[in-house]
């Protein structure tokens, strides 16, 4: 029976990080994927097949787990297309099938981090943090992706919980001198692997040295450590620098490019603000300070993460004598302490920045709300325990299903959520361009004309054959352009570049693109040109754009052609009719026609191409005319109020009536 529970545990926490990462794994592409890490995977793989280990220097992360990952998924979308296993790759497949190894490998990191949990902790609590671990949407978010942050994040933990497997082996009264060396081994090479990920993982060196040197304390009573655990920690850095060396071909060949790559990473790039901009606190700012990640940490928590970290003290006071966690605890602290700390003084910052972090915050998590569980007498507390883990494990698990597919926008709700998120920092990563795309998909006339938009290769994979989008040149729309894209990260904090300026705020969006409350992609109609430009307002939500006319000269008897071109700036419930006067030059109305619009079914944002064939008397004197236009409710009577242009004289047709052209007739 217990072995069919611990199956059931590490089935539920199996799930629990696969799900959430495996369902829609093409559904978005992001700006560093679309830019960077899968023209990386392809020159990685390159590199590797013609044995040039030195053109493995590719990045300044320096990426190389993302890239091994990345390649992996290649090879296995060949070989199923080989073995005709597969047939069509279009894009989303093909991009999923770069995500899915990094996805494995954080599904096997979490089972691997639960079945060290459950040697370092209580059996209830270890399945709590596990399945926080698995579950927050934050860490999920990024973890579904072909990039560094989560696997350095996954990797450093790993290494702090084998470390600290190690540092309790150790400690057992009946250990070997050299108990735990395995363990330690482990823990270098999952450190390696962090720090292949992403640089900043080095920091999971000082949190095992400070596990190693309170364990030694601990153990000795004595605050100076001994050489066994110099030693120990030698043979850790020794794991973790033959990972590094091992995995990096570029290290054989030419480690000096590949400390070039690093060294730029990190005295270039890191130093300098992000080169497309930033925002915090509601305002575009370059180089946010020191305040930006201690507003980031809540705000990327969930509430039970909130709340469990804020109960850590609680959970120190009441560990247990025996199978005391407490170091344990404090090196996964000390890591995201440490973590923060070396990252504040950068001025490049983003909040994804933490995502190495989120398991640790997690595990913390879980300790604080395990320790609120336990309160009061033993019977009850552990039913009370049991009851509460299977609570946070229910709202965790809903909550990583409301945030799916979009966990990248997940910000704590008890603080405002994904609006406060983006009241708060930078966002969108291209998230909901693929909703643009399908949008733009729908349209009958989407591949007879271009779309101007920024985020071009993250839009462009998922537009269909024909389509195109394309990056302004010198602020101009292009030729034959339809329609305009703003995203998000263009309009925060101001207003966007030319010359998506004369869009965004100024004309109405054609289709708004909505992500768990925040607009995120509005998308405009361009006007179609017109000959003859005469814009006015009709009420508040019609507008005439200007029109064309076939016949600058009219004959009598003839109708004169002309179309114009309207525009309804909000959905309108009313049908409005169309009256047009002719008035001739002493002021005489010689012809008139009333035309029905079927204005209710105009979409708010679209131009609409409104025929007026107007016929002229067959008795119509030689002279030059006036063409009168105005729009009225046919319930009523009632015009619509003319606005925008100069009214024409009352006398001549009644109010509201705009002089839209001059006509010569012969």
């Amino acid at each position: 029976m217990v072995m069919v529970k611990n199956l059931l545990s590490y089935l539920f926490v199996g799930l629990a990080a696969l799900l959430p990462r495996a369902f829609a794994l093409g559904r978005y592409l992001t700006d560093d994927e679309a830019n960077f890490w899968m023209r990386r995977s392809h020159a990685w793989l390159e590199a590797i097949t013609r044995g040039d280990w030195a053109a493995t220097a590719i990045s300044t992360h320096p990426g190389v787990t993302t890239m091994w990952l990345g390649s992996a998924g290649l090879v296995l979308r060949e070989a199923l297309l080989d073995w005709g296993l597969l047939g069509g790759v279009d894009f989303p497949t093909a991009l999923a099938f770069f995500r899915l190894p990094p996805v494995l490998a954080h599904v096997g990191g979490a089972l691997l981090g639960y079945w060290m949990l459950r040697r370092l902790l209580p059996a209830p609590l270890a399945l709590l943090a596990a399945a926080l671990w698995a579950l927050d949407p934050f860490f999920i978010g990024y973890s579904r992706l072909l990039h560094v942050d989560a696997l350095a994040g996954t990797f450093a933990t790993l290494s702090l919980l084998a470390a600290c497997c190690a540092l309790q082996r150790q400690a057992a009264p009946e250990a070997p001198p050299r108990a735990g060396a395995p363990w330690l081994v482990a823990s270098g090479a999952f450190a390696g692997l962090a720090m292949l990920s992403k640089s900043p993982a080095v920091a999971v060196a000082p949190a095992v040295a400070l596990a190693a040197w309170l364990a030694a304390w601990r153990r000795h009573g004595a605050p100076r450590p001994r050489a066994a655990t110099i030693a120990a920690l030698a043979v850790w850095g020794l794991a973790a620098a033959a990972t590094v060396f091992a995995l990096w071909p570029a290290l054989w060949a030419s480690p000096l490019d590949a400390y070039a790559e690093l060294r730029t990473g990190v005295a270039v790039e890191g130093a300098q603000p992000h080169m497309t901009g930033n925002f915090f606190l509601g305002r575009r700012d370059e180089a946010p300070g020191p305040l930006y990640y201690a507003v980031a940490l809540p705000l990327r928590l969930t509430p039970w993460g909130l709340v469990g970290v804020l109960l850590l003290p609680l959970a120190w006071r009441r560990a247990p004598a025996e199978g005391d966690y407490r170091p344990f605890l404090a090196a996964l602290a000390a890591f995201a302490v440490i973590f923060v700390v070396a990252l504040t003084p950068f001025p490049k910052k983003f909040d994804r920045y933490l995502v190495p972090i989120a398991p640790s915050l997690a595990i913390l998590s879980a300790a604080g709300l395990y320790a609120l569980a336990q309160t009061g007498r033993a019977a009850a507390a552990q039913r009370r325990g049991a009851a509460l883990i299977a609570a946070i494990c229910a709202a965790a698990m809903a909550n990583a299903a409301w945030w799916h597919p979009y966990a990248l926008l997940a910000y704590n709700q008890l603080l405002g959520g994904a609006p406060a998120g983006a009241a708060t920092f930078r966002v969108g990563w291209s998230e909901g361009l693929e909703q643009v795309a399908d949008w733009l998909n729908a349209q009958p006339d989407i591949t007879g004309v271009a779309v101007t938009a920024e985020r071009t290769t993250s839009l462009n994979p998922y537009l269909r054959r024909g389509a195109q989008a394309d990056y302004p040149v010198d602020g101009q729309l292009h030729r034959e352009n339809g329609y305009v894209v703003v995203y998000i990260a263009q309009v925060q904090g101001g207003p966007p570049p030319p010359p998506f300026n004369r869009f965004y705020g100024a004309a109405v969006p054609l289709h708004t693109v909505r992500l768990h409350g925040v607009d995120y992609a509005w998308i405009y109609q361009v006007p179609p040109p017109v000959a003859h430009a005469r814009p006015a307002d009709f009420g508040p939500d019609l507008a005439l754009l200007g029109y064309d006319q076939e016949e600058e000269e009219a004959q009598p008897g003839q109708p004169v052609e002309i179309e114009l071109t309207w525009q309804a700036q909000d959905r309108l419930t009313e049908d409005y009719w169309l009256f047009a006067h002719l008035v001739g030059p002493d002021g005489r109305r010689f012809a008139q026609i009333d035309q029905p619009y079927q204005t209710s079914q105009w979409k708010p944002g679209r131009f609409v191409a409104a025929e007026l064939p107007f016929p002229l008397p067959a008795d119509l004197p030689v002279g030059t005319y006036r063409l009168l236009v105005g729009l009225y409710d046919p319930a009523t009577g009632q015009r619509l109020p003319l606005a925008g242009a100069p009214a024409a004289d009352p006398a001549l047709s009644g109010p509201n009536a705009l002089e839209l052209l001059k006509l010569t007739v012969h």
